[in-house]
Parts: C-alpha cells; structure tokens; sequence
C-alpha cells in the first residue's frame, strides 16, 4: 500500500490434509453466506503535489499513465496504469478513493488535474 515494501507470496506449496473425522460437512450451495468485501482502508492525508506522465506503448495502441502523488507527510506514491479507451479521468480519481490512494477531499482536484493531462498529452500525438 506505502509502496516501500516488496509483494511477497507466502503460500504453502501443499494445503494441509486435515483428517477426515475434522472436516466440516459440504453445505448446500444455496445456504451458502456469500463472503463480504473487505473495507479498505481510507486515506486520511491529502494530496499536496500531483504530476503525471502518459506516453504510447510501443505499438502505439495504447496510453500508459504513470502517476505521481506527494501527500502531506512528504509519502510520494506513484501510481501506473494502461489506459482503457473507455477511461475517463472522473472514474480513475474515484477508483482511486474508493481503494483508498487519496483522501475523499482530492478527488475532483485529481479528476480535474488528470482532464487536463489527458486533453495535453492526447493532442500532442
């Protein structure tokens, strides 16, 4: 989430056998509790620095967005993303919320920032 630590895969290679006199019985499908999502955590410090980079992949058929945000405690976080030809700069900031990268407040101020960006670096190709 802080990007300073490295994703790690802690699986077991093999799922341990439980015995079969500890197993639970199959419940039927239909009684079944779907899972809730897991909340995620939200963003309480607030965006002081944003700058973002979007160049053409090497064919040329799509945009690469490569985002760079400085939070009040001086964090930067960066942030990179394939562009979908039906992205737009309204859904991404509050994608970004909603996973909490940014506190609610910075939401219309990024949406706004990445319009801009989108409408500079489109126009240029």
């Amino acid at each position: 989430r802080n990007g300073i630590y490295p994703l790690m895969n802690f699986a077991v290679s093999r799922p341990h056998a439980l015995p079969r006199a500890l197993s639970q019985p199959q419940e039927d499908p239909q009684k079944a509790k779907t899972p809730t999502p897991e909340p995620f955590d939200v963003e309480t410090r607030k965006v002081v620095q944003m700058q973002c980079n979007m160049e053409l992949n090497e064919d040329k058929s799509q945009w690469h967005l490569s985002l760079l945000l400085i939070l009040e405690d001086k964090l930067h976080r960066q942030l990179s993303y394939d562009l979908l030809p039906t992205d737009n700069s309204k859904d991404l900031a509050t994608e970004l919320v909603h996973y909490g990268f940014i506190h609610e407040d910075d939401c219309e101020k990024l949406a706004t920032f990445l319009e801009s960006a989108f409408h500079k670096h489109r126009s240029q190709a």
